[in-house]
């Protein structure tokens, strides 16, 4: 990693703070980008807020939410991201060969209308910097407006933390990289 990994004997009173917060949520503990944004204690504090809003507290199914993250994943190569969450998606029921598509950046095909909607417009979004009026329109008759916006969210922090773990070489431990093959 480019930054130094800080420990906490090492932290200022504030990154001190948003460490506590981190580890007192849900996720239990510091990890992956978390420390990179510690040496923003401000960023990592209000990063943090809103991936446990993107994550857990969002209108999406946790279905839709992890097969947003393996879509970012995939797009930016971040292979810690995938690791961590292409194992909730299946077991959440998100098809592996639709994730096995995904990973290896071919078109991957959805059986649930849900997972194909969201896939979608995250395609058109990530590739074409758009999304179209039938798009939107064909999306939106499935999810609904609220989830789209959270479909939105969701795909927007997770490209943080990839952006995030790619410019600061930030490697998934002990695992092969997925993207290497």
């Amino acid at each position: 990693m480019r930054l130094a990994k800080l420990s906490y004997d090492e932290l200022s009173p504030q990154q001190r703070a948003a460490w506590d917060e981190v580890v007192a949520g849900p996720r239990k503990k510091m990890h992956g980008p978390f420390f990179i944004w510690l040496h923003s204690p401000e960023l990592l504090s209000r990063g943090e807020k809103l991936g446990l809003y993107a994550r857990f507290e969002s209108s999406l199914p946790q279905r839709l939410s992890e097969l947003c993250i393996l879509i970012i994943a995939a797009h930016w190569k971040a292979a810690g991201e995938w690791v961590d969450h292409a194992p909730i998606a299946r077991e959440l029921g998100v098809e592996s060969h639709a994730l096995e598509a995904l990973r290896k950046g071919l078109p991957a095909e959805f059986k649930n209308s849900d997972e194909r909607a969201a896939y979608e417009l995250a395609q058109e979004l990530l590739n074409k910097r758009d999304v179209s009026d039938a798009t939107y329109a064909r999306v939106k008759a499935v999810l609904g407006e609220r989830a789209i916006l959270d479909l939105v969210a969701v795909l927007g922090y997770y490209s943080l933390i990839a952006m995030s773990m790619k410019t600061f070489a930030l490697q998934a431990e002990g695992v092969a990289d997925p993207f290497k093959e």
